[in-house]
């Protein structure tokens, strides 16, 4: 009895092939889509439902029985790493160029997603002791939403919600044909063609510990940032909620422990990426500039580099003096 699948709304965290999975769907499924090409043939997709990386909330955020709802997961442990690379709007404090202080590091973000979807946003727009609890926050939120009945906009009467998880680890190559039919199957969503059209492409660097062994990533953390992780963590949910078992980590531990592996170094930020990070962390030394670039808005960039030249003027000067006592 349920009405044909009319559009697909997703919510997942920055760096979980968000964006390839739209990308997917959108050349293989039926179904109405908030697309346009752009003239260099580029796909621009507006979001219903808001930012697709934020928080759901009953009373705002309406799910239609027309609509379906994908919940994009990743392995928390190479999610880190590829967040150090590219936080997106988290407010850089001094330290985050160091991948053992960015993990700890207080996580706030500073400007307001879809401002035009959320009226009387404030400041912080997000906000965790840190990004694993920022994660497991937004999970919890986005599940317990969805396994709620939700009210109709015409009526009195309740739904049940369509939604359900997709691992990014199930998107490369080739098992994204499968991940993304069976997706199709378990909605109900008809397929365009007779032969799958894959995404070849990595959108950012979401895909790229897919190339490395769960051991390399794994490597990269202390075995203090290990524990640290782990602690922060609900395992439980994790296993349950978002089919992740962590036993892995808890083995590699082991091995590092009896000398069978060792440490190789923590991801190292390198040439235009580094430059970025410091000057992220310089731009947030004043305390009311943002801690995103925002120099690619035009309209912004004069302003936003002038605050910039002062900040680091007045930063060096501080320092300066303190050198000077």
């Amino acid at each position: 009895n349920l009405p044909p699948v009319k559009l697909i709304a997703i919510r997942g965290e920055r760096h979980s092939a968000t964006n390839l999975f739209r990308d997917a769907t959108n050349r293989n499924g039926r179904f109405q889509q908030s697309c346009q090409r752009s003239n260099s043939n580029v796909k621009i997709c507006g979001e219903i439902l808001g930012w697709k990386h934020g928080f759901l909330e009953s009373g705002r955020d309406v799910v239609s029985e027309d609509i379906v709802v994908a919940v994009l997961v990743r392995d928390v442990f190479s999610w880190l790493v590829s967040m150090f690379n590219e936080p997106y709007n988290m407010v850089m404090n001094e330290g985050t160029d160091e991948f053992g202080k960015f993990l700890q590091a207080k996580y706030v973000a500073n400007e307001c997603e879809s401002p035009d979807y959320y009226n009387g946003c404030t400041y912080p727009f997000e906000a965790a002791d840190n990004l694993i609890q920022l994660r497991m926050n937004k999970y919890r939120n986005w599940i317990d939403f969805l396994s709620n009945p939700t009210k109709s906009n015409s009526t009195e009467s309740r739904h049940i919600h369509r939604w359900s998880i997709v691992k990014q680890e199930d998107l490369a190559y080739p098992e994204q044909e499968q991940t993304i039919l069976s997706f199709f199957k378990q909605h109900c969503i008809s397929t365009l063609m007779p032969k799958f059209k894959p995404v070849h492409k990595i959108v950012t660097n979401s895909m790229q510990s897919n190339h490395a062994k769960k051991e390399e990533i794994l490597r990269k953390f202390t075995v203090e940032e290990l524990h640290f992780v782990l602690f922060n963590l609900d395992r439980d949910f994790e296993s349950r909620a978002l089919g992740y078992n962590y036993r892995y980590v808890e083995e590699h531990i082991e091995k590092r422990s009896n000398g069978q592996l060792e440490y190789s170094g923590p991801p190292l930020l390198k040439g235009e990426v580094l430059e970025k990070r410091l000057k992220l962390i310089q731009d947030n030394l004043k305390g009311e500039l943002p801690g995103r670039d925002i120099s690619y808005d035009e309209a912004k960039k004069k302003s936003y580099e002038e605050k910039q030249k002062k900040a680091i003027s007045l930063h060096l000067l501080k320092k300066g003096k303190g050198k000077n006592k």
